[in-house]
């Protein structure tokens, strides 16, 4: 003969309540958390990768910048602009092909050519192709590799923040 037994699941309440808080701002937080922390990790990489010659296109990296060239999306609805909004970015990271015969005002210091724009004396293009840096495409790579582990840390917060 069967009987009634009553199951006690102490903390039952808080955690259907805790579950209900995720739906609303508490998940959107952690939504916005981990698509900052994404951004900041990109840009670390990003400055570790883009090559230096002026340092410009190093130091005109940030997150947030409208014009930026590159954008980090999660979803349809979420997104985080970063990268920079240097004419030259696409550039460095795409590669690029020299137009042969074109002339490029400027000098040569110490081995390197400076582009000097109106300059009477220059170097007249060979049509060499540039490869890219692929700096954007690396630190996505990285990124992703380090997904898990964001996730993983704001979850645990998200929890925390919920249940103590």
């Amino acid at each position: 003969m069967a009987r009634n037994k009553h199951l006690q699941i102490e903390g039952l309440k808080e955690w259907q309540q805790g579950l209900t808080q995720m739906q609303g701002p508490a998940l959107e937080g952690m939504k916005d958390r981990v698509l900052r922390t994404t951004a900041l990790r990109i840009q670390e990489y990003l400055d570790d990768l883009t090559p230096e010659r002026s340092g410009r296109l190093r130091e005109s990296m940030s997150m947030g910048d409208p014009n930026n060239v590159f954008e980090l999306a999660v979803g349809k609805n979420s997104y985080v602009v970063t990268g920079t909004n240097v004419e030259y970015a696409e550039a460095v990271n795409d590669g690029f092909e020299q137009k042969k015969g074109r002339f490029v005002p400027g000098e040569w210091k110490s081995g390197t050519f400076h582009y000097i724009p109106g300059n009477k004396t220059g170097m007249v293009l060979k049509g060499k192709v540039i490869p890219g840096a692929r700096m954007f495409d690396k630190a996505m790579d990285y990124v992703e590799e380090d997904m898990d582990t964001i996730i993983e840390f704001e979850f645990k917060r998200l929890y925390k923040q919920l249940f103590g």
